[in-house]
């Protein structure tokens, strides 16, 4: 039966890696702030990317992975210059 079967599936956006729950509140500078704004603005460019946009544009699905990537690579940089906001 579906449902049923005590199978959890998986968190569908996995959270930081483990401990990060004893972290509390952490805090960014205004350059990174920034930042994180400019990454979200571009993830809305790529979510309004249609495949017929694409294909009108000459939009190849490596550029668009190209700027995933590059907004991945950001976010993981802003996340490891944060801190604790109690130190």
């Amino acid at each position: 039966m579906e449902g049923r079967n005590d199978h959890v599936p998986p968190a569908r956006n996995p959270g930081p890696p483990g401990g990060a729950d004893t972290r509390g509140a952490q805090l960014i500078g205004a350059g990174d702030y920034q930042r994180l704004w400019r990454a979200a603005y571009a993830c809305r460019l790529l979510a309004a990317i249609t495949e017929e946009v694409a294909n009108e544009h000459g939009i190849d699905p490596n550029d668009t992975a190209a700027v995933a990537e590059y907004i991945r690579d950001d976010m993981y940089q802003i996340l490891s210059r944060s801190k604790p906001a109690d130190e």
